[in-house]
């Protein structure tokens, strides 16, 4: 008898899209509620990447959050210095970070991003104020409250309501046989988490280099991440593993990016995905994106929900993933 030759699979032209609408819906059938969940949970066993839609955030909050990271990098860099992540109280890790700060790979030149960081807002005179992402966050001087201070914490809020919403279907995506509840990630979001917010900019290079990315192969070291890109543009790639090839995820009209991250995928006993991507640079093009991450709370052993007994305390995951990509400004986090 005959062996059957294995056909190779094919590379994807494109990450799944998934309207999650239907979820929040409460006049959706429950059927139509678990075609959600199914379609979130084989976008994120299979690539750890979906474009979400059906979200809710109008374009007017999308497009204004995206003109405060201009904002923000066209001030001259004296004034972008004046609140770099160096003034940061303690380990919080807030404010400016120039190009060149962070290297993801042995043999890689640094990113040439420049970013932003925001965080939830702890008073300087907080109990946890400069433990690790906890504690104030800087604001320019040069930008007005009300064209930049308030939109991006308004858009924070919102990025944190979503992310609830999808622990809940990541939650009722885990197989049944593990026994868990339809609430069993929540903790994850509660009791003011770390989430840290970038407003990204990748200038163009007038020197292209092989070595040298926008953001160099990575996976994401929380939970869930949210990115906003900016329409017409693309340099975002993912890494798909059965056929080792990069897919391209170029901004798609009215969508988020999701994708899982490394304490997702030790949490969920690698059932969920963290993917690797990158971003590729441009010689021509400026390129801003806001990515929003739900690191999570700091506090919280995570089990993993595979019933395992693998323990991970949150807060120094993420430090020790943070410190191993920024070999000086990572001192400051130790």
């Amino acid at each position: 008898m005959g062996s059957i030759e294995k056909i190779p699979e094919t590379a994807p032209n494109a990450i799944p899209t998934v309207d999650i609408s239907a979820f929040t819906d409460p006049n959706a059938s429950e059927e139509a509620k678990q075609a959600v969940v199914d379609n979130v949970r084989h976008a994120c066993t299979k690539y750890g990447f979906f474009y979400l839609a059906g979200h809710g955030v109008s374009p007017e909050k999308r497009e204004g959050v995206l003109d405060c990271a201009k904002r923000f990098f066209e001030l001259p860099m004296e004034d972008r210095m004046e609140v770099w992540i160096g003034k940061s109280l303690g380990k919080s890790f807030r404010g400016y970070e120039p190009p060149g700060i962070q290297t993801h790979q042995e043999g890689l030149l640094p990113d040439i991003k420049e970013c932003f960081i925001i965080g939830h807002e702890v008073p300087a005179d907080h109990p946890d104020a400069g433990t690790f992402s906890t504690g104030p966050n800087l604001w320019p001087k040069a930008l007005k409250d009300e064209e930049f201070r308030t939109p991006i914490m308004e858009y924070q809020a919102t990025m944190l309501d979503i992310s609830k919403t999808l622990l809940k279907i990541l939650s009722r995506g885990l197989p049944k046989a593990w026994g868990h509840g339809p609430e069993v990630m929540s903790p994850f979001a509660e009791n003011d988490p770390s989430m840290p917010m970038r407003l990204l900019h990748y200038a163009p290079q007038e020197v292209l280099d092989e070595r040298q990315f926008g953001v160099g192969d990575h996976t994401d070291f929380g939970g869930i991440t949210i990115l906003l890109q900016e329409m017409n543009t693309k340099g975002l790639e993912v890494w798909y593993p059965p056929t080792e090839t990069w897919i391209g995820v170029p901004p798609k009209e009215n969508t988020y990016v999701i994708n899982m991250g490394d304490m997702m995928q030790k949490w969920t006993a690698g059932y969920y995905r963290s993917a690797r991507h990158r971003v590729i640079t441009s010689g021509t093009n400026h390129r801003y994106s806001v990515p929003w991450f739900l690191n999570g709370q700091l506090k919280l052993k995570c089990e993993s929900l595979d019933g395992s007994g693998v323990e991970t305390i949150v807060g120094e995951h993420i430090r020790q993933r943070l410190i191993a990509t920024m070999p000086e400004a990572g001192k400051a986090l130790r």
